[in-house]
């Protein structure tokens, strides 16, 4: 039987092994993108990388639109009470 020490102690090598698995994956990734890039070709749809973007800009819109909205609310009740 392991004790618990060393059970712990191969969690965290698990751990540290998978971690660095994932840093060379995702750097592998990045660079194959980037060669693409330098291509013109992209692996990635140009509408999935900016749909973040599309939203954040939908949500800023609306705020411009309430704020001017209460803007007018204000201005009418302070002009005409």
């Amino acid at each position: 039987m392991s004790s618990r020490k060393e059970r712990k102690r191969e969690e965290r090598e698990i751990k540290k092994q998978m971690r660095k698995e994932k840093i060379k994956y995702t750097i592998k990734e990045l660079w194959e993108e980037f060669k693409l890039n330098r291509q013109g070709k992209t692996k990635r749809k140009r509408s999935e990388v900016h749909q973040k973007y599309r939203r954040v800009d939908r949500i800023l819109t609306l705020l411009i639109v309430i704020t001017l909205i209460t803007l007018i609310i204000v201005w009418l009740f302070i002009l005409f009470v």
